[in-house]
């Protein structure tokens, strides 16, 4: 369950990340939609990210960082790339809080 939609991540949103490494490919954390859409997962605190890391069980393995804007917008590119069109904001294991476009926000990204 989403509970506010949107499309605009905004210079004042760092999120922070979940991921792990697998092999040399880093490996960030996946949310899936009610309709089965996987979406990336950010966090607005290292605290929610950590707590997304408990109550999903992901494991030890499993890190939090928040990327520079440069570093987060290629890890945005790659992901639309693989397929992953939307991200959610402080998801936990039943609702986060936003959901965003990832292609508009590259798209925007672009244009600059």
């Amino acid at each position: 369950m989403i509970s506010n939609e949107s499309t605009d991540l905004g210079e004042e949103i760092n999120p922070y990340l979940v991921y792990r490494l697998s092999g040399e490919q880093m490996e960030c954390a996946i949310w899936t939609l009610n309709e089965g859409q996987q979406a990336l997962a950010l966090f607005l605190s290292q605290e929610s990210a950590q707590a997304y890391v408990s109550a999903t069980g992901l494991g030890e393995t499993w890190k939090v960082f928040c990327p520079a804007r440069i570093d987060l917008m290629q890890i945005i590119k790659q992901s639309t790339a693989t397929g992953i069109f939307v991200a959610v904001l402080d998801p936990d294991d039943k609702r986060a809080k936003r959901l965003f476009d990832l292609r508009q926000i590259v798209s925007a990204a672009d244009r600059e």
